[in-house]
């Protein structure tokens, strides 16, 4: 038995606490281990517990600060550690005496330009120096994989080696039940992010809604509980959205109490446009409305795509084909009862295919036996800048908060790292 520590940067779906794609990420990766029968720990930052009135004492050992990783892994002597997102592994020491695993969720620097954020120029360099520490990586699909080969070569990895393998996004094999009830109504869940649009899908599902005068939307949503991310166009869209007397508007709750409004729900809506960053990705919300029973309304691109329309547990087509939507709405509007056999498909994929036990191989086998590769140089130099470049990038980091969260919000920031 392999004693792993999973180390998450973001929080996870302990009782009680909202979460986000990378904490349930997280959450499946150390589940799935356990499954396997290893010896693991959950750890996620402390700063994910700062809305929280008070911290659960259970807590207390798997909350870690960044700046204090090392004492922390060392506190928990592991054979291996995961870590739910490279940037955590510059807190490393230069060269970690233990295997090393980075799990990567998405694609980071794709997000941050999705951002105008001015640190991807810094995140670059960064990223290089935390790959080349590492000795093994899994990410969320091939798609992902393909992406992160080249950037695996810039950090000095051998690729004659198979070092990255992909894990998709799964869930607990112990799947609700789902027992839709009242009136159709469809859902909408997650964090507000720049890189998500659905407007077009979500505008057209109203619209239909009030013209058959039947079905409801319900809209958890809201900014990311922890970090600083511009909400692109959801403030305008959800302003929008909460005139209609269609539309049930709900802020971000507890996951436990979320899955069971989805699990009395008919259908999940995640339409978006297309854009690189949703190509790639392989959606959490997707997974989980799937898990819950809901069959979705998808787009014709990402890789979940082929499952869905494989094991009909949903509907796929192009975020811009209006009509096809409208049909869709009109006949599951008429005959609510055809979304019986779409609700059994979508927990049948989710069970056939997307369970933490059986997604987790990968991982597993490398935990079993974890070695530590022989790192050759990088190929991009990511050595530091300049001390002009550096206060450069400060203050264009300090306008970037200060437009997104106000003088008030970046201050309590500063004054936090400070204390560090």
């Amino acid at each position: 038995m392999t004693r792993i520590l999973v180390i998450s940067g973001d929080i996870l779906p302990f009782p009680g606490c909202p979460t986000t794609g990378a904490g349930l990420r997280a959450w499946g990766l150390a589940k799935g281990l356990e499954s396997c029968g290893h010896d693991v720990i959950a750890a996620m930052p402390k700063s994910a517990t700062q809305n929280m009135a008070s911290i659960p004492e259970e807590l207390l050992p798997v909350l870690y600060t960044p700046e204090e990783l090392p004492r922390f892994i060392a506190h928990h002597r592991p054979d291996v550690v995961v870590l739910q997102h490279w940037w955590l592994a510059n807190h490393l020491e230069a060269a970690p005496a233990y295997p090393v695993v980075i799990d990567f969720h998405g694609p980071l620097l794709l997000e941050t330009q999705f951002q105008a954020n001015p640190a991807l120029e810094k995140l670059r360099r960064d990223k290089i120096r935390a790959l080349h520490k590492a000795d093994f990586f899994t990410c969320a699909g091939e798609k992902q994989r393909y992406y992160f080969f080249p950037w695996l070569m810039l950090a000095g990895c051998d690729l004659r080696d198979d070092l990255i393998k992909a894990i998709p996004v799964s869930l607990s094999p112990d799947l609700p039940t789902h027992q839709s009830d009242g009136e159709p109504s469809f859902v909408y869940g997650g964090v507000f992010l720049p890189w998500q649009d659905p407007i077009v899908s979500l505008r057209t599902l109203v619209e239909s809604l009030e013209m058959h005068q039947r079905g409801v939307l319900k809209f958890f949503g809201g900014k990311h509980p922890v970090v600083a991310v511009p909400t692109g166009k959801f403030e305008e869209l959800r302003a929008e959205l909460q005139q209609s007397p269609r539309v049930r508007m709900q802020p971000m709750i507890p996951r436990d109490q979320l899955i069971q409004e989805y699990c009395r729900s008919y259908v999940a809506i995640d339409l978006m446009q297309r854009n690189a960053e949703r190509e790639l990705a392989f959606t959490t919300r997707t997974v989980e409305y799937l898990w819950c029973g809901l069959p979705v309304i998808y787009n014709n691109y990402a890789e979940l795509s082929g499952d869905i329309a494989d094991y009909q547990a949903g509907w796929t087509l192009d975020p811009n084909d209006v009509n096809g939507l409208r049909n869709i709405l009109a006949e599951m509007l008429a005959h609510p009862e055809m979304l019986e056999a779409y609700s059994r498909n979508a927990q049948r994929l989710v069970r056939e295919r997307l369970t933490w036990d059986c997604t987790i191989a990968p991982l597993d086998a490398f935990c079993r036996q974890p070695r530590k590769r022989e790192k050759g140089a990088p190929l991009l130099d990511a050595g530091g800048q300049s001390f002009l470049k550096e206060c450069g990038y400060l203050t264009k980091k300090l306008h970037y908060h200060i437009e997104h969260e106000g003088v008030q919000e970046t201050l309590k920031r500063i004054w936090r790292k400070a204390r560090r």
